[in-house]
């Protein structure tokens, strides 16, 4: 009995599926209410020679020999630096500056 009720509201639901295909949806990454597609933020990090995940990469970019990542594990980039201690001056500058308490994660090395 149930069923027989429930049978043109299905037959509904498939008009209207039909009728109102879905359009292609995208993932994309919303940060403080600002959304950008995720293929857009990807070529942006590429094309920013100052971007960095690995060391190598910034040799490759040609922007430094270093990269200093965040201490903040949801950031997946860092800067490139010409060294390690040019890296440490820019530490220590964001510190001192008050721009925000451990700016950047230098590995490898003690909390000042």
């Amino acid at each position: 009995m149930a069923s027989v009720k429930l049978a043109p509201f299905a037959v509904f639901l498939l008009a209207a599926f039909l009728m109102f295909p879905m359009k292609k949806v995208e993932g994309v990454d919303c940060n403080k209410g600002i959304c950008n597609p995720y293929n857009t933020m990807k070529k942006k990090v590429e094309e920013n020679p100052n971007l960095c995940q690995t060391h190598t990469e910034c040799k490759k970019k040609g922007s430094g020999n270093f990269c200093a990542r965040h201490i903040n594990s949801d950031v997946k980039y860092g800067f490139c630096f010409a060294s390690f201690s040019e890296a440490q001056d820019a530490y220590k500058m964001a510190i001192t500056s008050n721009i925000k308490k451990d700016f950047l994660k230098i590995p490898g090395t003690t909390a000042y």
